[in-house]
């Protein structure tokens, strides 16, 4: 039984509870009777029932398994995984960083959870808030770190988009006449424009036009991976990289990790169980984690042929009109990326438009800006968009591996921690000043109990959030910053 449900139970005999009787009222439980592990490898979501959310963003409602699954696996089978044949790594090199950022994916994604968890907000503006932000005299503080993450979060959603649209209109121009009187990559984006904005205007990830157009981009990703593997193995596959000059071996297997909807599928997922009060644990199908581990899992099994390919790549044959896969390579590979991009943009904020203006019509005025912006990126000449891709690149990975570990050293390590049993208005029972003869001294004693058990649990979590920060974080801006500056 948690912390809270015991509070509640000791309660439910007396009304309040005074430091003179409570003693009748709590069982005094020995600092020794933690459980036998102190560490919690578990994936079950066992307590989720005190977890207490206010969802509050329009794009999360309720998922079933099935669909938040397929929302976990897809970022993993876009423009990281197309780009994976390509990078020419060795596997001395590139297997450890595959297996190390697979880990890593499913590891962030388990700091998000726990974050969600303890500080009991589903998104990731509600969370820094509360950890950066909390407290009174703090507003000036609130709006400014809302508006950066607000912006961030938006301008990387948009800026993904539209490298997504780009890198699709890029693999398909060499199937054109160059004699055309238009240019391929003009006409390809108008075309594109048409077809996907309608696909973009879903209110939500449980939407249907999301869902199908998600749905399709894996399906397409497994048919792109069967025409690959056929080139590779008749020696006909030809090579492809981004324009980015960070977009190397080891920086694309990392990217090919990213994800950043964690906390919003969290949410919708808790937002599908029965609302009723049950003392039933809920289906193993429900946990977030597990769904989360199966993710990272089928990726690695469906991108880990294109590491074997990246590190043999072949030379094309003479003959290479007896397999002429090229066209359909091209085909499959633009259309992952393209139905990848309303689950892209459906979860981006909305611009500040004038309420009074957005009310005067029916036109969904922010996403048409949004759609617009991504157009504006997507069409910048090829030494602009280079640097975009860069861009993309560092914040994908900022946001993916560095924001948890950093968010988590500060809730748990810089502020003062939550309080699991005792009143919010009673003092910290680790503070001096607090006084024995004004406060309970066994409420005292379980809290403190209590945090050090807690403590126990994240001592693994803690090691690996330090590794984040320092050898990943660290280690990945001193290679970028000397990549850049040409010394590596």
């Amino acid at each position: 039984m948690s912390a809270r449900h015991s509070t509640t139970s000791s309660g439910e005999s007396s009304p309040s509870l005074c430091a003179l009787d409570s003693s009748s009222h709590l069982i005094l439980v020995h600092d020794d009777d933690d459980d036998s592990s102190p560490l919690d490898f578990s994936l079950d979501d066992d307590d989720d029932d005190d977890a207490v959310f206010d969802i509050g963003r329009p794009y999360v409602l309720p998922l079933g398994p099935a669909l938040v699954l397929l929302y976990l696996l897809s970022p993993f089978l876009k423009l990281g995984a197309l780009l994976l044949p390509h990078t020419k790594v060795p596997l001395k090199f590139g297997l450890p960083a595959f297996f190390l950022f697979a880990v890593l994916a499913a590891f962030t994604r388990r700091i998000w959870y726990m974050l969600s968890r303890y500080l009991r907000k589903s998104d990731l503006e509600d969370v820094v808030l509360e950890v950066f932000a909390k407290g009174r005299g703090k507003e000036t503080a609130r709006a400014v770190l809302r508006t950066i993450v607000r912006g961030g979060t938006g301008g990387l959603r948009v800026l993904l988009a539209s490298l997504y649209l780009r890198d699709s209109i890029e693999v398909l121009v060499p199937l054109f006449h160059s004699d055309l009187v238009l240019a391929p990559d003009i006409i390809l984006t108008f075309i594109f424009a048409v077809a996907l904005f309608p696909l973009s205007l879903g209110q939500s990830l449980g939407s249907k036009r999301t869902i199908y157009c998600t749905g399709f981009s894996v399906f397409s990703f497994v048919l792109w991976l069967a025409l690959v593997s056929i080139a590779h193995a008749k020696g006909t596959l030809k090579g492809w990289s981004s324009s980015g000059a960070l977009w190397q071996g080891i920086s694309t297997i990392a990217f090919t990790f990213t994800s950043s909807t964690t906390l919003p599928l969290y949410a919708s997922l808790k937002a599908s169980l029965p609302t009723a009060v049950t003392t039933a644990k809920s289906s193993k199908s429900h946990s977030f984690m597990i769904l989360s581990i199966i993710s990272v899992v089928l990726a690695v099994i469906l991108i880990l042929p294109l590491m074997f390919f990246s590190a043999f790549p072949n030379r094309p044959r003479q003959d290479l009109t007896m397999y002429p896969l090229e066209p359909f390579i091209a085909s499959m590979n633009a259309l992952t990326l393209l139905l990848g991009i309303p689950s892209v943009l459906v979860t981006s904020p909305s611009l500040p438009i004038p309420e009074r203006v957005r009310l005067s019509t029916t036109i969904p005025l922010s996403r048409l800006g949004i759609f617009i912006l991504v157009l504006v990126f997507a069409l910048l000449p090829r030494v602009i968009f280079a640097v975009i891709c860069d861009i993309v690149l560092v914040c994908a990975l900022l946001s993916t591996y560095f924001l948890p570990a950093l968010v988590h050293i500060t809730a748990h390590y810089l502020k003062r921690p939550l309080s699991i049993i005792m009143p919010p208005s009673t003092p910290n029972p680790y503070a001096q000043t607090s006084s024995p003869t004004t406060h309970d001294e066994l409420l005292q004693r379980k809290e403190r109990a209590l945090q050090r058990k807690q403590l126990k649990k994240r001592i693994i979590w803690d090691l690996g959030v330090w590794f984040l920060l320092l050898p990943v974080g660290c280690g990945g801006g001193a290679w970028a910053i000397g990549h850049l500056a040409g010394k590596w």
